[in-house]
């Protein structure tokens, strides 16, 4: 299964989530060390294989107000799936939110 750990070398990285840049970083929370994509507007936490979840996806605003949860439960094994993953989740619980 996927994990954080596999995600070292790709820190720093971006990625474009509904037309807008997002970046790889790693945070550290209560729960340990959490694989977050930030810009100036949005956290999204998507830690690989966190809590029983191959891919859980929340999305908070820059005021840490929940904007929505999904998650992908089938197992991945690679950094282009797990990205595919958080953007399509992503995507869609920022649509949900304009709605």
């Amino acid at each position: 299964m996927f994990k954080i750990e596999y995600l070292e070398e790709h820190f720093g990285k971006t990625m474009e989530v509904g037309g807008s840049i997002f970046t790889l970083e790693k945070m550290h929370d209560l729960s340990g060390a959490v694989a977050v994509w930030r810009n100036d507007s949005y956290l999204i936490y998507a830690t690989p294989a966190f809590d029983g979840v191959a891919v859980p996806v929340y999305v908070v605003d820059s005021n840490n107000q929940e904007i929505g949860i999904d998650g992908y439960y089938p197992e991945i094994d690679t950094y282009e799936r797990y990205c595919k993953i958080v953007k399509t989740l992503a995507e869609k619980i920022l649509g949900q939110a304009k709605m």
